[in-house]
């Protein structure tokens, strides 16, 4: 994205949430999300998991961000853990716990989009949720490593990660929120597409 997305990202109306990998792609390194979403663990994220593990050290635990991840897995370092519910959550719905519930899903960018919209957040723009070749660059020692799904993006997009996006874009849009995507090449037909200025406005 370019420089001027980046300037208006900065402001204060907008909450920048990150996934998995995201503090180590060479194009978030002069990013700093407010809050980070894991679905899995910092295991999971590489084949050989000394690659998660310098991560986690490195980049996801040092990270001042807020962190969010799974309550059946808690291996990851977070500062909240969040159980997953069928159906999108539109309202906070906690637990014996005091743990929050989000949409139960395949994707960790739906996990992410419940999450700010239970923190406030209606209007809702995807970045590189494209399901189209392999993830973004990385920066050493990553950019070499195995993800250990090499291809997995080069096919379709599966009916089942369709109707996850498409019921949670339906929930929000029911809100009177609304759920679009500003990658222009992705696959992810569920979601529609809409230029980050007509949703955020280009001012700085």
């Amino acid at each position: 994205m370019e420089v001027e997305f980046r300037r208006r990202c900065e402001r204060d109306d907008v909450l920048l949430v990150g996934t998995n990998r995201s503090l180590c792609f060479r194009s978030m390194q002069d990013v700093r999300p407010d809050a980070m979403v894991i679905r899995d663990t910092y295991r999971s994220l590489w084949r050989d998991q000394k690659f998660g593990e310098i991560y986690h050290r490195d980049f996801w635990k040092p990270s001042e961000c807020w962190k969010v991840g799974p309550a059946h897995r808690r291996v990851t370092h977070c500062d909240q853990y969040v159980r997953q519910a069928p159906g999108w959550q539109g309202r906070p719905a906690v637990d014996r716990n005091g743990e929050l519930a989000v949409m139960r899903n395949s994707s960790v960018a739906i996990m992410a989009a419940n999450w700010a919209w239970l923190r406030g957040a209606r209007t809702i723009g995807l970045i590189g949720v494209d399901y189209r070749g392999r993830h973004a660059a990385m920066i050493e020692p990553f950019d070499s490593a195995s993800a250990g799904w090499e291809g997995q993006y080069d096919k379709p997009v599966s009916r089942a990660i369709q109707r996850q996006f498409a019921g949670a874009a339906a929930a929000i849009e029911a809100g009177g929120g609304s759920l679009v995507n500003f990658s222009t090449n992705s696959r992810l037909n569920a979601i529609r597409f809409a230029g980050w200025r007509g949703v955020l406005g280009a001012g700085i």
